[in-house]
């Protein structure tokens, strides 16, 4: 079982069975490992997906950049120094690139780099529970002090996949079957009482299919090129799969700000392969590799091998000894790829 706080000092915790012998990370530790020296940037940032998507979509019209919602890419073709995306509905759209940011069952990905890249169904799903505190069900989680909800994820394995991937996250209609049956299955596997109460007492429930894609050798092809889960979709066990995804966005902005003209933009997309798939690679496998320790079992002395030389990486983490990952400083990195490239 897997129970994940995210909190200003947490980026996941971990149980045993039994509820038992957490493992926490302190994002704030690690930040500064990694080379963080702004103290506002130390903590992660807390905020709910639907917020972050109207920030986006209000940040577009701004600009006067038009959204349309309810397509479903059919076709992509490519012309000389143009790209045309034809729709279902028979609608078509024309413009000098075309950035496929349509997620880990990108369209876009399987119509320019061959239907064969597909994600994997995991055979794990997660579970998000949002719940508000009750003098029957008490617990505590570090979270964002203007919201009166909390939310943690149970992680379960060995599940069926679903079929509908056109939402990461599918709230459960039937909120009373669900949940009893995840407290069931929490009952079953020998929780501490309060887990199993906690979830019990929950108004919502979503659930979401894990996936992993296969890595890419580039992110571009032609005027085409991905970014974020459509270029490196990972099991969410690192938690830097949206960040992996921010960093591709500044990569691109940094690009263009060297290079505006159109005439110079196939240097900008040859440099963006170069520079962000070694990255998203190597994001990709850290996940992997971090799912392999959490999820493997290894029984010894009655307990579990994985569990516990996972709690001793988090502790040496925690304690400074060594980084869990890396800054990513766009700027600079375009910078050392043009000169590397003279």
């Amino acid at each position: 079982m897997e129970v994940v706080m995210r909190g200003e000092a947490i980026e996941f915790g971990e149980t045993g069975d039994d509820g038992s012998a957490p493992i926490v990370s302190d994002t704030r530790i690690a930040n500064r490992t990694a080379g963080e020296t702004d103290p506002k940037l130390l903590s992660p940032l807390q905020i709910l997906r639907s917020r972050l998507h109207s920030i986006f979509i209000k940040a577009c019209h701004k600009v006067g950049i038009k959204t349309h919602i309810g397509k479903k890419l059919a076709t992509i073709e490519q012309g000389e120094g143009s790209v045309t995306a034809t729709f279902v509905d028979g609608t078509t759209a024309t413009g000098d690139l075309l950035i496929g940011a349509d997620g880990m069952h990108s369209a876009t990905r399987r119509r320019v780099f061959g239907e064969n890249l597909t994600a994997t169904f995991t055979g794990s799903m997660e579970h998000q529970i949002n719940l508000k505190e009750t003098e029957e069900c008490a617990f505590y989680v570090d979270r964002d002090p203007s919201e009166d909800i909390a939310a943690v994820q149970v992680s379960t394995f060995g599940d069926k996949e679903e079929q509908d991937k056109s939402a990461s996250y599918r709230p459960y209609t039937d909120l009373p079957k669900h949940a009893g049956r995840l407290a069931d299955l929490l009952h079953e596997w020998g929780v501490a009482p309060h887990v199993e109460k906690m979830m019990r007492c929950a108004f919502r429930v979503s659930a979401a299919s894990i996936y992993d894609l296969p890595d890419m050798e580039t992110y571009h092809k032609g005027r085409v090129l991905l970014v974020g889960d459509a270029a490196h979709g990972m099991v969410p066990n690192a938690g830097i799969g949206l960040l992996t995804g921010l960093e591709d966005v500044g990569t691109l902005l940094a690009l263009f700000k060297r290079y505006p003209q159109g005439q110079d933009w196939d240097k900008v997309l040859a440099l963006y392969s170069k520079i962000r798939v070694p990255r998203g690679t190597g994001a990709a496998n850290q996940a992997r590799n971090i799912r392999t320790k959490t999820v493997a079992t290894t029984p010894i002395f009655g307990g579990n091998l994985n569990h516990f030389v996972f709690r001793l990486v988090i502790h040496a983490a925690n304690a400074g000894m060594f980084s869990l990952y890396s800054l990513f400083d766009c700027e600079v990195e375009v910078a050392k790829a043009i000169e590397d490239a003279k």
